[in-house]
């Protein structure tokens, strides 16, 4: 109780600072309301407090968590932060990240944005960032790529073991000249291919299968709204004013549906590519003694693919 009166006054100091047009008082007085009782309608007005002083990516956030249980919500309110989010979303980039050990921590330009998931959401400025994942035991996965403003970047994080070191081994006698290696010796450059090329095909293969769970619960989450929508005003719902808000945000849930689904099959197909590519290898892979070459995941905002480097 306590706090909820703190916020109320909180609240009620910022509806005044607002009103008077003292935008940088009201978005302290919302912010001490929001974080004194942390409800979505505290939230949203702190949103639109932050967009009206041109903080788009705080408000953005502000108000998308306002919206994640809608029906809490006044239809006017619903409304307001839907619009005001559309606005916000207008001004900044987002990221939709992908990670193949949920355990591991993902940073966005060292800053730590979650631990304990295999998919995060985040806004972000539009520009260059950094996507890293970190995990004990595992390679740090570093994906460097370029935000635009209004638009989505889909990303994957897969982490690989990191190798044992070598054990040491004991001093051996010296080998006829004859006998000894040829410096340029070593594993086939055929077999190095193979190998990488199906452990990608593998990790496009289990990222695709995390995006289709991810896309398959966005549907869940839109069915149920959509059925809320129906219930309460029937059929043809979203042709009325007092739905938009609430019809806003259920078409922005199909969307984010249908781009992970999208981003899945995508990362399948190319995947079984990839892995047709390092099978036809038994075919064409050149003779043992040349020097190995090695597959390269190559990825941005717009699409990805890979990269082969080393000598043929």
């Amino acid at each position: 109780m306590a706090r909820s009166a703190e916020a109320d006054e909180a609240f009620a100091r910022g509806e005044r600072a607002r009103r008077a047009g003292r935008w940088a008082e009201a978005e302290a007085s919302y912010r001490a309301a929001w974080q004194a009782d942390p409800r979505p309608e505290l939230a949203g007005e702190l949103g639109l407090c932050e967009l009206a002083l041109g903080r788009f990516r705080d408000a953005a956030e502000h108000l998308r968590a306002s919206l994640v249980y809608p029906e809490t919500l006044a239809s006017a309110a619903r409304r307001r932060f839907s619009e005001g989010l559309t606005r916000a979303e207008r001004e900044v980039a987002s990221a939709t990240i992908a990670v193949s050990r949920p355990e591991a921590d993902v940073l966005i330009d060292g800053r730590r944005i979650g631990r304990g998931q295999a998919m995060y959401f985040v806004y972000l400025d539009p520009g260059r960032h950094e996507a890293r994942a970190r995990l004990d035991g595992y390679v740090d996965e570093v994906y460097p790529f370029e935000a635009q403003r209004g638009r989505e970047s889909m990303i994957g994080l897969h982490l690989e073991p990191r190798p044992l070191p070598a054990p040491r081994a004991a001093p051996a006698a010296p080998a006829p000249a004859a006998a000894a290696p040829s410096p340029s010796s070593g594993p086939a450059a055929g077999t190095v291919f193979r190998i990488g090329g199906l452990a990608l095909a593998a990790a496009g293969v289990a990222l695709g299968a995390g995006l289709l769970a991810e896309a398959s619960a966005r549907g869940e989450e839109a069915s149920t709204l959509a059925a809320e929508i129906r219930r309460r005003g029937g059929p043809s719902a979203c042709l009325y004013h007092e739905h938009a808000a609430a019809c806003g945000v259920l078409g922005d849930s199909h969307r984010a549906r249908d781009t992970l689904k999208a981003a899945a099959w995508a990362s399948v197909a190319s995947a079984g590519v990839v892995g047709a590519v390092a099978l036809s290898s038994f075919w064409w892979a050149p003779a043992p003694g040349t020097r190995a070459v090695r597959p390269v995941p190559l990825a941005t905002a717009q699409g990805g693919g890979v990269l082969v480097v080393g000598a043929w």
